[in-house]
């Protein structure tokens, strides 16, 4: 069964509801019909050579993988501890259990979820590596400068900073790795560029991260190569992709309020928001998938994906039916349940 279900309006993993320009559909379907062969060593270097042209730094610096999990397993494996912000990237809290390195969590503070640099220092002295998700996901928010990320490289620790979300926050610590060998800078064709069922993720790894060549090239299948390789070479859609989803993300800010859920400012394409208690249970009910934030933040919490125009509109239209359901029966129990 091909994504999303029926019925469904699939808001809870970040995915853009917008699919891949045509050339890059007709470039991976021309590899398929190759699939036969191994993915080319060149096509594996050209992908890095472009990538690193649309970054702005050297492409012996970039590095393919096919997820960002695929680079943090050797990392999680080698180390006893990690500084992270707490709340942060799930897949990395989970990646850390399982590979056994715990984390040294540095919480955001206050209603508007700030990283305090002084207490995260702390936390990363006390680790073996550092991990600083900017902007932070769940809550939108840019944690650190890259003034602020040269304080925490000063600290001689591998460091990594997931820019998931670069072409929605455009704050980016990539020029940094030419002088700082212990930073990694994790970013993603999943999102803006629309590719996330092919799994790219450009990795930005100063020298002093051990990547063997002829281990990770053969990674990344070739369809995946054959679709970053055009999307990067006509990446003009990649601005509108942005201009959508800002214009969704503002709103969203501006209709949500109005039914009574509170809605963060965001510099990704999903908003963090906070509804009645069992907010993303109910809605899940309603055939509307979020993200539950509950158990990290706090009843009522949860990510929503920022949708198209269309799609925003009845995420919209269906809470209002939600709250007037709950309104019209009130000797029922509460359509929102924990």
């Amino acid at each position: 069964m091909l994504p999303p279900p029926a019925g469904v309006l699939k808001l809870d993993q970040n995915e853009v509801p917008i699919p891949p320009p045509s050339h890059v559909v007709e470039a991976a379907a021309q590899a398929l019909a190759a699939a036969n062969w191994y993915q080319p060593a060149a096509l594996y270097d050209e992908v890095r050579q472009l990538y690193a042209e649309y970054a702005g730094v050297d492409p012996q610096y970039v590095w393919l993988f096919p997820g960002a999990d695929n680079f943090f397993e050797p990392l999680l494996r080698s180390v006893k501890a990690v500084a992270a912000p707490s709340p942060t990237y799930f897949l990395f809290e989970d990646q850390a259990q399982f590979h056994g390195a715990a984390l040294i969590k540095a919480p955001l503070r206050g209603e508007d979820f700030r990283l305090d640099l002084a207490e995260f220092l702390d936390a990363a002295k006390k680790a073996d590596a550092v991990y600083i998700d900017n902007p932070n996901n769940p809550t939108g928010q840019l944690l650190v400068k890259p003034s602020e990320v040269e304080e925490v490289l000063s600290l001689g620790k591998p460091t990594v900073v997931d820019e998931a979300y670069f072409e929605f926050s455009g704050v980016t610590a990539a020029a940094l790795v030419e002088a700082w060998p212990n930073l990694a800078v994790v970013r993603t064709l999943s999102k803006a560029f629309l590719l996330a069922g092919f799994r790219v993720t450009p990795v930005i790894a100063g020298r002093g991260w051990r990547i063997h060549y002829n281990t990770v090239r053969f990674r990344v299948s070739l369809p995946s190569l054959a679709a970053a390789r055009a999307a990067l070479y006509k990446r003009d859609y990649v601005e509108e992709v942005v201009r959508q989803i800002g214009e969704g993300a503002r709103y969203l800010a501006e209709e949500l309020p109005k039914l009574g859920v509170r809605v963060w400012p965001t510099r990704a394409n999903f908003v963090l928001v906070r509804g009645p208690p069992g907010f993303a249970q109910t809605l899940r009910k309603y055939g509307v998938w979020v993200r539950d934030e509950e158990q990290r933040l706090g009843p009522g919490f949860a990510r929503i994906t920022v949708g198209t125009r269309e799609i925003n509109a009845q995420l919209v239209r269906t809470i209002k039916t939600v709250f007037a359901t709950q309104r019209s029966q009130p000797s029922a129990s509460s359509a929102f349940s924990s």
